[in-house]
């Protein structure tokens, strides 16, 4: 399975993306409001109207060196 790391550019975005990935996929959290999850779960987020983007190189540095 090929994960790919995210995050929600809003407090809403965050609660809604998580609610639904969390209830119909896999969802993993790192600090820093890192996430990662399944590829083919993305469709879920765009489905639902729901915004995220990639998290850069640099955050995921961050949030795997927290852990």
């Amino acid at each position: 399975m090929q994960t790919l790391f995210i995050r929600f550019p809003t407090q809403e975005d965050r609660v809604r993306g998580f609610y639904e990935l969390a209830t119909r996929s896999r969802i993993s959290n790192f600090p820093g409001e890192v996430y990662q999850v399944p590829i083919e779960s993305l469709r879920l987020l765009e489905e639902q109207h729901i915004a995220y983007r990639r998290a850069t190189d640099a955050e995921v540095k961050l949030a795997r060196d927290q852990v």
